[in-house]
């Protein structure tokens, strides 16, 4: 039987695609199954493990009923840590795809998912934690990039900016969290790019930059905050039920300083911050990083 090859192409990471190994006789793996079901011939087995996306091997064999097979999907291959090596099962077989997940990439109980993004996989996080491999717990440091962060207008196309691009020009610190972090008027959006250079018309674009929803669940969120001074023009909003409840600005500084808001009186209800660029002159941007406290994410 030759190897078969299952992909898709539909938006961000919800494309999959999988290559089955070549199969197993009389063998089959036990421990980890998702669910067994009836199938007229193996092919369709095949496109079941592909449409689920938490399978990454089947067993197929004899049903009792004539002309049609028992397909069983699994969660694990032969060679996932700690699973158990294959049994044998007269008259089935056994098919594994080619599986990152059997190095158990993905942190804090996250669940690895076979076939998915350039990695090959996704980790899918349990609520307080997020990122690429669940390390993160639910804070917003740009050391992943803006990942669910969502932008209008221009303010903030070159962003995240990496490393302390304005005392690269010989300016105040930006005092950063990690390597990462929004800076309004920087331009190296890449490691590899110049040092402290900064867009041509740096103070000139406007918009806003928009956090994934997160919930509240104690008394406090702090930040890192520079930029703009201007309040009613350059700003950190807090949104709870589509209303702007806290604000806070910069100190017309590129270096960011630690700000918080109390929240106690929103706990339990879900909440989003974003950054507002509403002006085109001196001092019109906002630096912005390490969002952090008493919140976590939702399942991503």
């Amino acid at each position: 039987m030759s190897r078969s090859h299952f992909s898709t192409r539909l938006i961000d990471d919800e494309c999959r695609s999988i290559i089955f190994k070549e199969p197993v006789q009389d063998k089959v793996i036990k421990g980890h199954l998702i669910r067994a079901v009836e199938v007229p011939n193996r092919g369709s087995c095949d496109v079941m493990c592909y449409m689920e996306p938490s399978c990454v091997s089947i067993n197929i064999g004899p049903s009792p009923q004539a002309g049609t097979y028992i397909c069983e999907l699994n969660n694990a291959t032969d060679d996932n840590k700690g699973s158990r090596v294959l049994q044998s099962k007269k008259d089935y077989i056994y098919l594994g795809i080619e599986n990152p997940c059997s190095s158990s990439p993905c942190f804090n109980n996250g669940t690895c998912q076979a076939g998915y993004t350039s990695k090959g996989f996704r980790c899918k996080c349990p609520t307080g934690f997020t990122g690429a491999f669940c390390k993160e717990a639910c804070s917003f440091n740009f050391e992943d990039g803006i990942g669910g962060w969502v932008k209008s207008g221009t303010a903030f196309d070159n962003q995240p900016t990496f490393g302390d691009n304005p005392k690269e020009r010989k300016r105040e610190s930006a005092r950063q969290q990690g390597n990462w972090w929004i800076g309004g008027a920087e331009l190296r959006p890449k490691e590899s790019a110049p040092p402290g250079k900064q867009p041509p018309d740096a103070d000139l674009p406007q918009g806003t930059l928009t956090s994934p929803c997160f919930q509240i669940v104690g008394y406090n969120i702090s930040f890192l905050i520079g930029g703009g001074c201007e309040i009613n023009k350059i700003r950190a909003e807090l949104i709870v039920n589509n209303k702007v409840v806290r604000t806070k600005t910069g100190n017309c500084s590129e270096t960011m300083y630690r700000k918080s808001w109390d929240v106690e009186e929103f706990i339990g209800q879900y909440a989003q911050v974003r950054l507002v660029d509403e002006k085109s002159a001196d001092w019109a941007h906002i630096n912005f990083d390490d969002l952090r406290g008493d919140v976590i994410c939702p399942p991503v």
